[in-house]
């Protein structure tokens, strides 16, 4: 079988941990752990990505001399190892408080999704519901369109394009159990990315602040939903989602020992502290 070899970055990055993290996912589709290999989809191509020494070794059957190059790419990206956090890292072990928190995280890899459209859809999904409903909906919805692959006891899903999600009406969505202007949200965006209306790859060429304002400029997207898409499908975090809840409770948790009241305003407080 094909194999090929992406070296780690030179420092804060720890592979192991998010094989911990996506080990502890309720309901796996897009990322899967078997043994020592994360297992996903890219590119179409069911890959496991294993650690050898200094570098993540890919391989798969659908691995070709004619789609290397392509998958190569879309690997790193993915499993973020082009994102320098040094200087972060090297700025927070100074703060004490900062550090006590992170220390044991450090080196988590800043991964993405492989496209804007499946980061704008899984987000639209988790919008005001919880976690576990969310990863089942979205499990739900990759499973109408593939029966997906069966690793270690488990199946992994690749992510539908926008044109199968073009061609249904909302009404086929009911199963997912979100609210029926999310799933006609969802219809909308990928008719838009079809017909060539709406190129949410484009985004990764923009500064992400202008990736965020063209994101509001769709109707039913704000600010939470677009800034953890440039999060989660460009590996950067300019802002700040002080009206998460998850990230409200992280923060009283963390900063305050659980005391207090949660709010958006301690969040932007606690965190602004740090730039």
């Amino acid at each position: 079988m094909r194999r090929i070899c992406l070296p780690l970055p030179a420092r804060d990055y720890r592979f192991e941990l998010l094989l911990e993290f996506v080990g502890r996912i309720a309901y796996p589709a897009r990322l899967v752990v078997h043994a020592d290999a994360l297992w996903r989809f890219t590119g179409g191509q069911l890959l496991a990505y294993r650690q050898a020494g200094a570098a993540l070794c890919v391989t798969g059957a659908g691995l070709s001399e004619e789609n290397e190059a392509r998958l190569r790419a879309a690997s790193a990206r993915g499993l973020g190892l082009g994102r320098d956090l040094s200087a972060f890292y090297d700025y927070a072990r100074g703060q004490a408080t900062l550090w006590r928190i992170l220390e044991p995280i450090a080196g988590f890899p800043i991964f993405c999704t492989e496209t804007v459209f499946e980061a704008l859809i899984t987000l639209i999904i988790e919008q005001h519901i919880t976690w576990k409903s969310a990863l089942r909906a979205q499990r739900t919805l990759m499973n109408m369109f593939s029966p997906g692959r069966l690793v270690g006891g488990r199946r992994i899903y690749d992510f539908p394009a926008p044109r199968q999600l073009a061609e249904i009406e909302p009404g086929r969505l009911k199963p997912l159990k979100i609210t029926d202007g999310r799933a006609s949200l969802i219809i909308k965006i990928a008719r838009m990315a079809e017909r060539g209306e709406l190129d949410l790859e484009s985004l990764r060429s923009l500064d992400p602040r202008a990736a965020y304002e063209s994101l509001l400029q769709i109707k039913g997207v704000g600010h939470w939903t677009a800034s953890n898409v440039i999060g989660r499908a460009l590996g950067q975090y300019p802002f700040v989602s002080d009206n998460d809840v998850a990230l409200q409770a992280a923060v009283q948790h963390y900063f305050f020992a659980g005391a207090g009241a949660k709010s958006a305003a301690q969040v932007t407080e606690t965190l602004g502290a740090y730039g």
